[in-house]
């Protein structure tokens, strides 16, 4: 009889510790971007500085093209428009302006080098470095705003030096057609591979264009699209993290960001001081990263580009790439 008692003692003991009076177990709640692997790939940042206006940036289209064809999304490609409607009021456009100078278009920029209109070989050897963050990042579209999520692995120990993340909106396969009410996106070309637009009637590319290993991925008669646009930067940064949809209540802090983005210091216990191993952009150490969503005269992809930069220690005030990952969000 005792071992009777003593059994059911132990079941019950079992019901009362697997069950809730009140309903079945809630589920454990999932940080976004749990599933995200940080790796330790260097993915080279590949900045066009280029503009609808400008004759001969069909060519650097090409060239974006043919990098994109052969790396994918094992490189951050942007195109920074300067002089068209894109540029009006970009904070970001002006900033990469400044960052990154050039006295002519199309120019080419590899991670910090510029290197002219010759970006192929340097954008391959690049995906060779050694990068001291490997980061990802996980997007949610929330109708008026794209969240970032993203994650950081710290890969070398860093003392006293500043390091910066930040999320740009780009913008992908919009016709270079004039839209009205001074939006004209037609891409003016003087070169022989792009007939330039009229109106309405977008630019066309005339030939057969961005050959990679015998197969061209351009292909005559179709509209010339404007790809890899930056647009936009996260404006807001927020950490903590709302666990449930009572926002009020939740233990978070948000904060203005600039286009170079949220200090990497912010989240770490330890400042500026980043040990081999560390992750950050987790349910202990989260971060986000709020981009308004655009309203847009016309019809266009997005994507978003996560950047980690290094605070130059010249004093100068500018930025050198680190390390970097696109995210495609349809």
């Amino acid at each position: 009889m005792k071992k009777l008692i003593a059994l059911g003692a132990i079941t019950g003991a079992l019901f009362m510790t697997s069950c809730k009076v009140n309903g079945p177990d809630v589920e454990p709640i999932t940080y976004p971007g749990d599933s995200l692997v940080v790796t330790s790939v260097a993915k080279p940042l590949v900045i066009e500085t280029t503009g609808a206006w400008c004759q001969y940036c069909p060519n650097g289209a090409e060239i974006m093209t043919m990098i994109d064809g052969v790396l994918g999304d094992s490189a951050v490609l942007i195109a920074n428009h300067v002089g068209d409607w894109f540029a009006t009021d970009n904070a970001a456009s002006s900033k990469f302006n400044d960052n990154f100078p050039t006295s002519g278009v199309p120019n080419f920029y590899v991670n910090n080098t510029d290197v002219g209109q010759s970006p192929t070989a340097a954008a391959a050897a690049a995906t060779l470095n050694a990068v001291a963050f490997g980061v990802d990042a996980h997007v949610t579209d929330d109708s008026t705003k794209f969240i970032v999520y993203p994650r950081v692995k710290c890969l070398e120990t860093k003392i006293d030096e500043v390091y910066m993340i930040q999320s740009y909106l780009l913008l992908n396969g919009v016709v270079a057609k004039d839209y009205g009410n001074g939006v004209d996106l037609n891409q003016v070309s003087s070169v022989a591979i792009v007939t330039t637009g009229s109106g309405s009637t977008p630019s066309m590319w005339a030939q057969d264009a961005a050959e990679v290993g015998g197969t061209f991925l351009i292909k005559s008669g179709t509209s010339y699209t404007h790809d890899e646009v930056l647009f936009k930067h996260a404006t807001i940064g927020i950490t903590g993290w709302a666990e449930s949809d009572d926002v009020a209540t939740a233990d978070t802090s948000a904060i203005t960001l600039g286009a170079w983005g949220m200090s990497l210091g912010d989240l770490n216990p330890l400042g500026n001081a980043f040990a081999a191993g560390d992750v950050y952009g987790t349910r202990y150490t989260p971060i986000q990263l709020e981009i308004e969503k655009p309203s847009l005269p016309f019809e266009a992809d997005f994507s978003v580009a996560t950047i980690i930069w290094q605070l130059r220690q010249d004093g100068s005030g500018a930025y050198d790439y680190v390390n970097g990952t696109v995210t495609h969000v349809n």
